[in-house]
């Protein structure tokens, strides 16, 4: 991560900082929380779960924007190492292909990491054109490359990232499908706009050589994102809730510490 200038390291450490306080104070709030599914009770998914981790021939890789992170009410990429048991989650602003260990074994093995994310020289896994380079694609073990982050984020993360995706081999999929956020929780810019599980289930349907497997990955990750949802909506509105979080009770140096032991374990 020497790409980073003081300023983005610091801003990275305070932002992993900020999540780890207010999962702290959570805690110190009183509130039960499901060891495995991390959510209280009233939102607990672990029904949805399978038994044991799928263990799929592709390799998922999500880097996540770091305001994605904060947002774990309803973001999906928390369900997804609760399903996939190759599912890797690394937060930041812009990555390298040499930060990425999943990355350096995927061109060890001389394969390009699969990026997707839509683009004018992206492979349309499910276009009749392209039905020979997918069940190429579908012959060997792949690195499965998603970006979590509102459009903007993703984007951003994107050019910010131009050695990284200049590696990769950019992948996309033509789907009608609608998502399973309702309006009413969370806006996606187009009716067909997935979330990033939901995009992770569909290109697995595409991309693992076993139809078992990927439809078993695809009922665990969207039943999962459905229970979600429907705990979220069945909470209600009119109920008074707890403030979300208890008042602070650390003290700035303790912050600006906290703030620097995560720097040192992130960029030393």
């Amino acid at each position: 991560m020497d790409q980073y200038d003081p300023n983005m390291k610091t801003k990275i450490a305070s932002s992993v900082a900020k999540t780890e306080r207010r999962e702290v104070e959570r805690s110190r709030g009183g509130r039960e929380i499901c060891e495995r599914c991390i959510r209280p009770p009233p939102l607990c998914v672990c029904q949805s779960l399978p038994e044991k981790l799928i263990d799929t021939s592709t390799s998922v890789l999500i880097l996540q924007h770091p305001r994605e992170r904060r947002r774990k009410s309803l973001s999906t990429v928390p369900l997804m190492p609760l399903v996939l048991e190759k599912c890797t989650v690394k937060v930041g602003y812009n990555f390298t292909p040499t930060e990425l260990t999943l990355v350096t074994e995927c061109l060890g093995r001389e394969q390009k990491p699969l990026l997707l994310f839509p683009g004018p020289d992206a492979i349309t896994l499910d276009d009749d054109n392209h039905v020979d380079t997918v069940k190429n694609l579908q012959s060997k073990e792949q690195l499965l490359i998603l970006i979590d982050g509102t459009w903007a984020e993703a984007k951003r993360m994107i050019m910010q990232s131009p050695a990284l995706i200049q590696i990769c081999q950019q992948v996309q999929f033509q789907s009608e499908q609608e998502s399973i956020y309702p309006s009413s929780l969370r806006k996606e810019p187009e009716k067909h706009c997935l979330s990033t599980l939901e995009s992770c289930a569909h290109a697995l349907m595409l991309l693992e050589p076993s139809l078992e497997r990927a439809t078993e990955s695809k009922l665990f990750l969207e039943g999962s994102m459905r229970c979600m949802v429907e705990k979220r909506m069945s909470v209600s509105e009119s109920r008074n809730r707890a403030p979300r979080f208890a008042r602070a009770g650390k003290k700035i140096f303790e912050k600006n510490q906290r703030r620097h032991e995560i720097k040192q374990q992130l960029f030393n």
